[in-house]
């Protein structure tokens, strides 16, 4: 007996379909060793396939994952802390946590973005993507920050951003799988808030 005809997706449940099984390749197995054969085999397509909800070459398909997962991150980030109360300290934590739980659930994700594309020809990428969510970080602080009259919020904001965001990838990178996002947020909101809360005043 024939096996049943392929089900046909739209393009964008495929587009997905590739970009899950590209993320967990190059996680795995860094840019240079990953082939699209083995995305090809990891997402059950052809390779033809691959190459057509892909973008045509394996660069293209990581500039891709790089986008959709820092897309992730800085959506739940923001979600989080926009749908907290006025205080500003649950805000922060909310925003934490949502950024430490879309690491932990998305760990081959993050590893594509903290680990695997950080140096090479898509460095570039990976910037833009951290550059876009410290200044989300950054704007989200301008609302909280005593800045002196006649100074650019963000002269103050962004470097306050950039520390934070730092401190936070760092973090996560440490507590690798094992990582719970309540406490990972906690133990670094005892670490900033302090600080945070002086230049608040």
């Amino acid at each position: 007996m024939a096996p049943p005809p392929r089900r046909r997706l739209p393009p964008a449940q495929r587009e997905k379909q590739v970009l899950d099984a590209a993320v967990r390749v190059f996680s795995r197995d860094g840019f240079h060793d990953a082939s699209m054969d083995t995305v090809a085999d990891e997402a059950g397509l052809s390779k033809p396939m691959v190459y057509t909800h892909g973008g045509g070459s394996k660069e293209e398909l990581l500039r891709r994952c790089i986008r959709r997962e820092s897309d992730r991150l800085l959506e739940s980030v923001s979600g989080a802390a926009a749908g907290a109360p006025a205080d500003a300290e649950v805000r922060l934590h909310r925003g934490l946590r949502a950024f430490f739980a879309s690491v932990t659930t998305h760990r081959d994700g993050w590893s594509v973005l903290y680990r695997q594309a950080r140096t090479g020809a898509l460095a570039d990428e990976v910037h833009a993507a951290r550059t876009r969510i410290v200044d989300r970080v950054a704007q989200l602080l301008a609302a909280e920050l005593v800045v002196p009259e006649g100074v650019d919020p963000a002269t103050v904001t962004t470097p306050i951003a950039a520390a934070l965001a730092g401190a936070a990838e760092g973090l996560a990178d440490w507590a690798g799988d094992g990582g719970d996002p309540d406490d990972l947020a906690s133990t670094l909101m005892a670490l900033v808030w302090p600080g945070l809360a002086l230049l608040r005043s």
